[in-house]
């Protein structure tokens, strides 16, 4: 493949690659949004009423550790959800391969979409021209000839 057709291919690459780090981000935080029924569950739980209704309710650990692991868990995959879309944003931009390299180690936890996703990410960011593409976008890069 000639030299300036792998690089046009590569930024479609890219540009494919930045897309599937949008909507699985935003896949990730609507999974995170359903955690909260925990949250709920927990709290109704510990509510007054069903303690009025029940004959024998639950003891009270049970709604507290509820709530607790349901915020816990919704803090770890919104925050997993929000590197995705920041990885997204970096990657139009050409800009932050480590990082994004980074969530897609993270990514690679999560079977099957997740490690599809990075395995795809390691891929596309270590090509040739694509690493030659981000040092060319990198602070102090202009004038410098990238080989």
């Amino acid at each position: 493949m000639p030299e300036g057709r792998h690089l046009r291919y590569m930024k479609n690459q890219l540009s494919t690659l930045s897309v599937l780090h949008y909507v699985y981000g935003v896949f990730i935080c609507v999974v995170g949004l359903c955690l909260l029924g925990l949250v709920f569950l927990g709290g109704f739980l510990n509510s007054g009423w069903l303690q009025q209704q029940a004959g024998d309710p639950p003891p009270r650990f049970v709604g507290t550790m509820l709530i607790t692991i349901g915020w816990a868990a919704f803090v770890l995959v919104e925050a997993q959800g929000l590197i995705n879309i920041i990885s997204a944003a970096k990657i139009q931009k050409h800009k932050g391969r480590t990082f994004s390299q980074v969530v897609a180690a993270l990514n690679c936890l999560r079977i099957p979409f997740g490690m599809a996703l990075g395995v795809y990410t390691f891929v596309v960011l270590g090509d040739r021209e694509v690493q030659e593409l981000y040092a060319a976008q990198a602070p102090g890069a202009e004038g410098r000839i990238v080989r």
